[in-house]
């Protein structure tokens, strides 16, 4: 899900040169790229993913699931229009796009879909990596907390949706291989919204701030994401050290 972003298509354009069979479904169901050789061999879906029926049908004979729908600011936050600016999309919320609807229903769809197919005895869990972040994580660092209550609402909602997927996941570990991805800032040299506060933030973690994490290249993440589905041993959150060690592999 969210195949079409700034996360998802690193995500299907490393997963089609592994020699995956990739689907991704999005409001539109294009080809974000379409001179891209890689992307050209993902199927693309149209569909709405805060639909459970249609969710169900696109995992029907799926061995693994990536969910990587971003919105940072959704309709409720006053900063809709920003979206245009750093959404990978260049979208800009509807009236029913709010976090709980695109981060955690659409998540909530996926687990319960890929929960719900039949699984031989014995044969491994299959994976679900979820793209949630690295302040998802404040209540279990030094000072995390204290910054999260002076953060502003929409960041707290935000968060609260990514915690309430995460949450989800861990309950549904039985039958799939959870594997939640914790970045920072993610970018690359295009991304020019982020550019100027990369090195502030790597700055920090190197300082040894505890609710500040280094941030990841969207490529890293990607090759991460990907060597975590193939890699029967990866479960849990993974942070920035993590989600190098996976990217290297690539």
């Amino acid at each position: 899900l969210g195949g079409s972003g700034f996360v998802g298509r690193e995500v299907c354009r490393v997963a089609v040169r592994k020699g995956y069979d990739v689907r991704s479904l999005s409001r539109r169901g294009l080809n974000p790229e379409p001179g891209s050789a890689e992307l050209s061999g993902v199927t693309w879906i149209t569909g709405d993913a805060t639909d459970e029926a249609t969710v169900k049908s696109l995992v029907a004979d799926a061995d693994a699931a990536v969910h990587a729908v971003g919105l940072l600011f959704d309709v409720d936050s006053g900063l809709k229009n920003l979206n245009i600016v750093v959404s990978g999309s260049r979208s800009v919320p509807g009236d029913e796009s709010t976090y709980d609807n695109i981060t955690k229903r659409t998540a909530l769809n996926l687990i319960k879909a890929m929960r719900s197919r039949f699984r031989m005895p014995g044969k491994e869990r299959p994976p679900l990596c979820f793209v949630s972040a690295a302040e998802a994580g404040w209540p279990d660092v030094r000072f995390g907390e204290q910054v999260e209550s002076v953060a502003p609402d929409w960041l707290k909602r935000y968060l609260a949706a990514k915690r309430a997927v995460e949450a989800e996941l861990t309950d549904a570990s039985s039958s799939l291989r959870p594997v939640v991805f914790r970045p920072s800032l993610i970018w690359n040299f295009r991304k020019l919204d982020v550019l100027p506060v990369i090195p502030v933030f790597n700055l920090l973690s190197a300082l040894g701030v505890p609710f500040v994490d280094k941030t990841v290249r969207v490529e890293a993440l990607a090759a991460a994401i990907v060597a975590a589905l193939d890699d029967p041993t990866v479960e849990g959150v993974q942070r920035f050290p993590e989600i190098e060690a996976l990217s290297a592999r690539a």
